[in-house]
């Protein structure tokens, strides 16, 4: 028999959002068992075939899945009489014990040393009193099952194959403990404006997801998609229905700000953060602009192009954090001069922290890329580096970053470099930065200059449109062995784009 006609047109919106559909077809993937027919990822009414055997059929489907049953017989597809007997232990003491009076979406600040969680990270927190009167808390979280060792090795492979995922319900204390001390993240926590019957939707959808094998996947499927997936499955006004190339945690809950969907908020600081709200310095993380980025810079005889997917850049202007930081996946930067295009830099992955080391302790920089060489080559380049800075006033921070790299061109070529500069915030709406890098290469040739200077300054238009002007100055050395220097100074005028 099919069910097919059996559902209202809302009703099948609201189906589809318990299959965390995305378009034609779900964002979990076809092989976790959270479906019931081997097609229902792509085909909501084999799903709905399924579901409706299911129930008459297995009392234990009954417990499995209490949002679908809920769900289907508000719309009548289903009656009691065609139910057998369950008894639902396990779920019964679920509800006991995991109160649903106030939920919030907890934003995991972002882990400026791991590449795996340079956007930060998105939770469910719900609490609530229990039918004694003592107050519960628990995460809910989606989260990639990595057993793989190395951040770089687990990251490469959640972006181009997906790995073990799947949502996970524990006590909040465990997420205070993991984050606040043992990474040093704050929590921010922002409490959702639900209605009691939309909390219990949510309830017991969380139920049919809590420990069922859903594959991770960092560009479709992470854990800001699954957190919007579950919230819209609660209340459609959590459906975030823009037409992006990739979206970020913060991108979501600026949304949700903008929507009226948060009711307030709330922080559990880092010992870091909380050091700097000692000083009284004030960041909101969720005043950035948004994560993709179109730049161009015209100068004397040429101009550039930089396209970056995601996610923030050091210039930008921004009262996020109290940590000047970057954290990039995937930049791209060519530029056209004299009668010729050529593609200048590519960075696949670009982390660069500079923080006060008294509050933070030391700044850092990881970078895994394409880079041009001195002969119209492009080499590939890793660098790491650490380093140190100081805040002498508000706003400003002064610093030192010793890196190594390696580049492969015509031959190996490793190298060494170090980078001494200035960030200031000028206000809420400008960033100025300087810094001067003296190079040190085993082949003299690979750049092409031994030092370089740069200054930078950008204004914010509004917070998704910026102007800059830009110096720099390139200290160039003619011939191997020969140390007479010769110098290039470049004025540049720019905007970008954030979107």
């Amino acid at each position: 028999m099919l069910y097919k006609d059996l559902l209202s047109s809302e009703g099948l919106l609201e189906w589809k959002a318990l299959l965390h559909y995305k378009g034609e077809a779900s964002v979990i993937g076809a092989k976790s068992p959270f479906f019931i027919a081997p097609n229902g990822y792509a085909d909501p009414f084999a799903e709905l075939n399924a579901t409706i055997g299911a129930l008459k059929n297995d009392p234990n489907a009954q417990c499995t899945y209490p949002a679908r049953l809920d769900l289907l017989l508000k719309q009548n597809a289903i009656g009691l009489d065609d139910l057998p007997i369950a008894t639902c232990g396990d779920y019964q003491e679920y509800l006991q014990k995991v109160p649903f009076d106030r939920v919030y979406l907890v934003f995991t600040a972002e882990d400026h040393t791991s590449p795996a969680s340079i956007m930060g990270h998105t939770i469910v927190k719900i609490a609530g009193e229990d039918q004694d009167g003592v107050t519960r808390e628990h995460s809910f979280a989606f989260m990639a099952l990595m057993s793989q060792s190395g951040n770089l090795a687990r990251y490469i492979n959640a972006v181009f194959s997906g790995t073990e995922g799947g949502y996970v319900l524990s006590p909040y204390q465990e997420t205070i403990q993991t984050y606040i001390y043992g990474e040093a993240r704050s929590l921010w926590e922002f409490e959702l404006v639900l209605s009691s019957g939309a909390k219990e939707r949510l309830r017991k959808h969380l139920w049919e997801l809590k420990q069922t094998p859903i594959s991770y996947q960092f560009i479709t499927h992470n854990c800001n998609t699954a957190m919007e997936a579950i919230l819209n499955a609660a209340d459609p006004r959590f459906a975030d229905n823009e037409r992006r190339l990739f979206a970020t945690p913060v991108e979501y809950l600026q949304m949700l700000e903008a929507r009226g969907a948060i009711r307030s908020v709330s922080v559990r600081p880092s010992a870091i953060d909380k050091a700097y709200f000692a000083q009284g310095k004030t960041f909101y993380p969720l005043n950035v602009p948004s994560a993709s980025r179109f730049s161009v810079q015209i100068y004397e005889g040429g101009f550039k192009l930089s396209a970056m997917p995601t996610y923030r850049d050091i210039r930008s202007v921004s009262n996020a954090s109290a940590v000047e930081f970057e954290n990039k996946l995937i930049e791209v930067t060519a530029r056209y001069e004299n009668d010729k295009a050529r593609l200048e830099k590519l960075d696949l992955i670009a982390m660069k922290t500079i923080a006060d080391y008294s509050a933070a302790g030391l700044s850092k920089r990881f970078r895994l890329g394409i880079d041009e060489s001195d002969a119209d080559r492009l080499s590939p380049v890793l660098e790491w580096g650490r380093g140190a800075g100081v805040s002498p006033i508000e706003g400003a921070t002064l610093y030192a970053l010793g890196t190594i790299g390696y580049a492969q061109g015509k031959r190996a070529n490793p190298y060494a470099l170090i980078e001494a500069g200035a960030i200031a915030r000028l206000g809420d709406w400008a960033k100025l930065s300087i810094d001067y890098t003296r190079f040190f290469d085993a082949d003299d040739r690979y750049r092409g200059f031994k030092a370089e200077s740069n200054a930078y300054i950008a204004y914010a238009v509004s917070r998704d449109c910026e102007v800059n002007l830009a110096y720099s100055r390139r200290f160039e050395q003619t011939d191997r062995g020969n140390r007479d220097r010769k110098s290039r100074d470049r004025f540049m005028v720019g905007a970008s784009v954030y979107f």
